[in-house]
């Protein structure tokens, strides 16, 4: 009896295991992402979803706020300021390390390179963009930096890829500074299992966590 009930067990937990890999492979992460500019006020918001779980956050006029959806519905909703301003009492007390110099952050790229190709290439892939839509009014204290920026927007507009997903249009002012707009972005992470599945395999690799530790001065270069 308890060896049928240990097999049952195992079963679900492969069962449970096998569905989330699938969920996986099959539904894509949603970004979202809507802001508005003018010059009394800005405001934004993005959205992270997978499936029926999703984290929104949003600005405007200074505060920020995080939500956890279920269903599109918020849960839970925290301050954003309240949850980056840690108590005084909670706080560690811990010696602060010299910063690494720019050489070890430079080597520490070139060890972890191969394998951040991988996770770089696999998002690529994953990477769909649904919609960017851009309507922005730019002005700068000098002319010719604003036309500048207006060149280099109108040439990057024509190098992304998808074309016809893309709208964005930029106004340039030339007698004085404004910056107002909104701006619109909505992209899926498709298949995120594949690059879950590059991450994990790098992270299983002592000589990878070892770097890590490295250069965020958690581990001594020996270690």
């Amino acid at each position: 009896m308890a060896a049928t009930l240990l097999v049952i067990i195992l079963l679900i937990i492969a069962a449970i295991i096998l569905a989330l890999l699938l969920a996986l492979y099959l539904v894509p992460v949603t970004v979202e992402t809507v802001a508005g500019c003018t010059r009394e006020s800005a405001a934004a918001t993005a959205v992270v979803a997978w499936g029926i779980l999703g984290a929104r956050v949003r600005f405007a006029d200074g505060v920020g706020v995080l939500e956890i959806l279920l269903a599109g519905r918020p849960v839970m909703t925290r301050d954003l300021a309240e949850m980056v301003a840690a108590p005084p009492e909670k706080e560690k007390k811990e010696e602060r390390r010299p910063p690494l110099p720019v050489r070890e952050y430079l080597s520490a790229a070139v060890d972890l390179w191969p394998h951040l190709r991988k996770v770089v290439a696999a998002a690529f892939r994953s990477l769909y963009l649904e919609t960017l839509r851009g309507d922005v009014t730019l002005g700068l204290e000098n002319p010719a930096d604003t036309g500048m920026v207006y060149g280099y927007c109108t040439a990057l507009r024509y190098a992304l890829w998808p074309a016809e997903a893309v709208d964005f249009v930029m106004t340039p002012v030339f007698d004085h500074e404004v910056f107002e707009g909104t701006f619109t972005l909505r992209m899926q992470v498709r298949r995120p299992l594949l690059i879950i599945i590059p991450v994990a395999s790098a992270l299983l690799q002592k000589p990878v966590r070892q770097r890590l530790r490295q250069v965020s001065g958690r581990g001594a270069p020996g270690a």
